[in-house]
């Protein structure tokens, strides 16, 4: 009988020990899966190149930032000239589209959990001191990106 009370024992110990090693549901806190978003960066029309060179620094470093934490994906500037093609008769001119006297100058998409978090994260964007605007929009098809 004492045999048998060993063998349980050590049975029980054997599982609580497994158990104490396994993630339980109650205390795993469960990772939400990262989205993307797309912030579409947006300057006044007067907005000049001595501005940029200005603000450049805070976006270097706002990118690193960015870079070391996992959010940033991709990024590209828009510089100079812009060409639209508009209606049945794909009709092409040299011209940039403004809203609100605001042209893009750059897009930037970023890991995050969710739109507050990205509101938070677009907050940061170094030409908004400069009169600018970031349109925010989650992507729908996660990009992915291959060497």
């Amino acid at each position: 009988m004492a045999t048998f009370k060993t063998f349980l024992c050590v049975v029980l110990l054997c599982v609580f020990q497994v158990s104490l090693s396994q993630p339980h549901s109650l205390t795993q806190k469960t990772e939400q899966p990262m989205k993307q978003f797309s912030l579409l960066v947006r300057v006044p029309n007067s907005y000049n190149s001595d501005q940029a060179e200005e603000v450049f620094p805070e976006w270097e470093k706002l990118l690193d930032e960015w870079q070391k934490s996992g959010i940033y994906v991709l990024s590209f500037a828009f510089p100079g000239e812009s060409y639209t093609v508009s209606g049945a008769t794909k009709t092409v001119k040299k011209e940039t589209v403004l809203s609100d006297n605001l042209k893009v100058v750059s897009q930037v998409i970023i890991h995050a959990k969710d739109m507050p978090h990205t509101l938070d994260l677009a907050k940061k964007i170094p030409v908004l001191p400069h009169g600018g605007s970031v349109e925010v929009r989650e992507i729908p098809k996660p990009i992915v990106l291959t060497k």
